[in-house]
C-alpha cells in the first residue's frame, strides 16, 4: 500500500510538472518610446495618404473655380446677344438724327398772331447720308401755320454732321399753351425722328393777350452784334456779345429784386453794339413798353446807350427812344407810349451800344413788358 501510495504522489507530480508547461506565458509590455514611434510612424503614413489623395477630392478653395467656370460659360451669349442687337441697331439707324440746340426756348411767350421763326441744330447719328430727297414733316399738334412737309437740304448731311433747320410760325389768335411736333422723312417716305425711338423735335409757345413780357421771351428775339448771330442763351462774358437770364438779379446799386432781368453787353470792340430784333406782334390799345434798365453793380466803368425801336413790314428799322446810362449806384425807369400803335403789327428791337469803351459794359433790363 505504502508504494502504490508512493506511486500516485509521483504521477500527480508529474502530471502538474507537465500542466505547467502548457500555461501561455504572458505577453511583454513594450516601452513608451517604442509607443511614439509607431504614434509617429501612422501619423505620417496618414498624412502622406491625405496629400496624395487631396487633388481628387473636392475641397472649399474650388469654389471660386467654378464661378469662374460659370462666367467663362455665359461670356459668349453676352457677347451674342450683344451682337444682334448691334447688328439690329445699325440697320435701324441708317436713318436717326440726334438734337443739338434749339432757339426759342419752350414756353416762350408770344403775343396772339405773333410770326417767329424757330430754328432747331440736329445731327446726322445714322449711317445714311441726308439729301435733297429728304424733308422736314409736321408730326401732331398745333401747326401755327407750318407748312406740311418742307425740304431738309438742298445738298448733303453726312453721318456726323449736323443741319440747322428754321420754320416759320405764327403764333394762334386764342390764348394758352400751343405745341407743333416735327419729325424727318427719307427719300422712300419713312419717318424718322431723335434717337433710337424716333421722337419728334417741337415749338413750345404761350399765347398771350393783355401784355407781353420781353424778358421771359427773350430769347424768341434774334440776338446779334458785329461778330454775327448769337446764341440764347448766350454766355456771361463771351467777347462777341451775350444774353442771358436773370430770375433774382442784383441791380445797380447792389439792390436784388426777385423779378426776372435780361443781362445784355455788347461786342467787346470799341463802340461794339448787341442787337435782340422781337417776332412780329400785334400791339393791344393803350399798351406802353416798360422797362427798369441800369448797369451791372460791380461795372463802374459802364457807359452806354440803350434803345427802343421797332420795324413794321419789313421796312427799316425806326428809333423810339434812347436812354443813357452809366454806372451811377441808381437804376432807371422807363417807357414809352405804344397807343401810336394799336392795332398794328411791328417788331420791337432792343438796342445796347457802347459809347467807345467796351469795359464794364454790362446792363439789364429789369421787367421789360409790354402792357398797359
Amino acid at each position: 500500500m505504502k508504494k502504490i501510495s508512493n506511486t500516485i504522489i509521483l504521477l500527480t507530480i508529474a502530471s502538474l510538472l507537465l500542466a505547467a508547461c502548457n500555461i501561455p506565458k504572458p505577453t511583454p509590455t513594450p516601452s513608451m518610446d517604442t509607443v511614439r514611434t509607431a504614434a509617429a510612424q501612422t501619423v505620417e503614413a496618414l498624412t502622406t495618404q491625405i496629400v496624395s489623395t487631396q487633388p481628387q477630392q473636392p475641397q472649399p478653395s474650388d469654389t471660386p473655380q467654378v464661378a469662374d467656370t460659370q462666367a467663362a460659360t455665359q461670356a459668349p451669349q453676352a457677347t451674342a446677344t450683344t451682337s444682334v442687337n448691334a447688328t439690329a441697331t445699325s440697320s435701324a439707324a441708317c436713318d436717326q438724327a440726334g438734337f443739338v440746340e434749339e432757339t426759342i426756348p419752350d414756353g416762350s411767350k408770344f403775343s396772339a398772331g405773333s410770326i417767329f421763326t424757330k430754328t432747331w441744330t440736329l445731327k446726322n447719328t445714322g449711317t445714311c447720308t441726308w439729301n435733297a430727297n429728304y424733308a422736314v414733316v409736321f408730326s401732331s399738334g398745333m401747326a401755327m401755320n407750318a407748312p406740311a412737309s418742307q425740304q431738309l437740304t438742298t445738298s448733303t448731311v453726312a453721318p456726323g454732321q449736323s443741319i440747322v433747320i428754321s420754320m416759320t410760325l405764327t403764333a394762334p389768335v386764342t390764348p394758352g399753351t400751343y405745341r407743333a411736333d416735327f419729325k424727318l422723312r427719307n427719300a422712300g417716305g419713312v419717318l424718322f425722328g431723335i434717337g433710337p425711338e424716333n421722337k419728334t423735335f417741337w415749338a413750345e409757345i404761350d399765347v398771350v393777350t393783355a401784355s407781353l413780357n420781353l424778358v421771359e421771351s427773350y430769347c424768341s428775339a434774334q440776338w446779334t452784334s458785329a461778330a454775327g448771330t448769337l446764341p440764347c442763351p448766350g454766355k456771361d462774358g463771351s467777347s462777341n456779345g451775350f444774353v442771358y437770364y436773370d430770375d433774382e438779379p442784383m441791380l445797380e446799386g447792389y439792390y436784388q429784386d426777385n423779378e426776372p432781368a435780361i443781362w445784355v453787353a455788347p461786342q467787346n470792340v470799341t463802340n461794339g453794339y448787341i442787337k435782340g430784333i422781337y417776332p412780329v406782334l400785334k400791339i393791344p390799345e393803350g399798351h406802353k413798353f416798360h422797362a427798369i434798365i441800369g448797369c451791372a453793380s460791380g461795372s463802374s466803368n459802364c457807359d452806354v446807350k440803350m434803345t427802343l425801336n421797332y420795324i413794321e413790314a419789313g421796312g427799316p428799322m425806326q428809333t423810339l427812344a434812347i436812354w443813357h446810362e452809366v454806372n451811377d449806384g441808381m437804376f432807371q425807369k422807363v417807357s414809352y407810349d405804344l397807343s401810336s400803335f394799336a392795332n398794328r403789327s411791328i417788331q420791337i428791337v432792343l438796342i445796347v451800344d457802347s459809347n467807345g469803351s467796351p469795359v464794364g459794359d454790362k446792363v439789364h433790363w429789369f421787367a421789360a413788358r409790354i402792357a398797359p
